[in-house]
C-alpha cells in the first residue's frame, strides 16, 4: 500500500498537467511495482488533464496497465467520505492486485483518510485471524 500526489501535482495554483509529467509518474509507479491505483480526485481536478490526455486520466491509467478504482471526492472537504464510501475503498483495496497506490491531489488529506481506514481494516483482519 503506497501513497502519492496525483501526476503533475505542484503546490500553489493548479495548471494543466503536461503528458510528460503523467508519463513520468506512471513510469515511476511501474518501476516500483505498483499494479493498481485507487484514484480519489473528482471532476474538480480532472480538468487539469483534459488538454494532454483526451482519453482522460483513468483511461490513461488503464492503458498503461494499471487496474483502477475511482472513489471521487471534492478537494477541501472536512469530511470527504461517508462510512459507506470508506467501506467501498476497503472493498476496492481487497479486490485490486497488489501493490496499490492511493492518490488524491497532494496525496495527504483524502489519501491519508482512505489509507488510514484501509490500515485499520487490515489490523482488524489480522487480529481476527490471530484470535482463531
Amino acid at each position: 500500500l503506497a501513497t502519492s500526489p496525483r501526476p503533475g501535482y505542484r503546490p500553489g495554483p493548479e495548471h494543466s498537467v503536461p503528458r510528460a509529467d503523467v508519463d513520468a509518474w506512471a513510469n515511476d509507479a511501474l518501476r516500483f511495482g505498483i499494479r493498481s491505483i485507487i484514484c480519489l480526485i473528482s471532476d474538480d481536478q480532472f480538468y487539469l488533464y483534459r488538454r494532454s490526455l483526451p482519453e482522460g486520466l483513468l483511461a490513461y491509467y488503464a492503458a498503461a496497465g494499471f487496474e483502477v478504482a475511482h472513489l471521487p471526492a471534492i478537494d477541501g472537504l472536512t469530511h470527504p467520505y461517508t462510512p459507506e464510501e470508506y467501506e467501498q475503498a476497503w472493498r476496492a483495496f481487497q479486490a485490486l492486485p497488489k501493490p496499490v497506490v492511493v492518490h488524491c491531489s497532494a496525496g495527504m488529506d483524502r489519501t491519508g483518510r482512505v489509507v488510514r481506514y484501509i490500515c485499520e481494516r487490515l489490523d482488524q483482519d489480522t487480529g481476527a485471524q490471530a484470535a482463531r
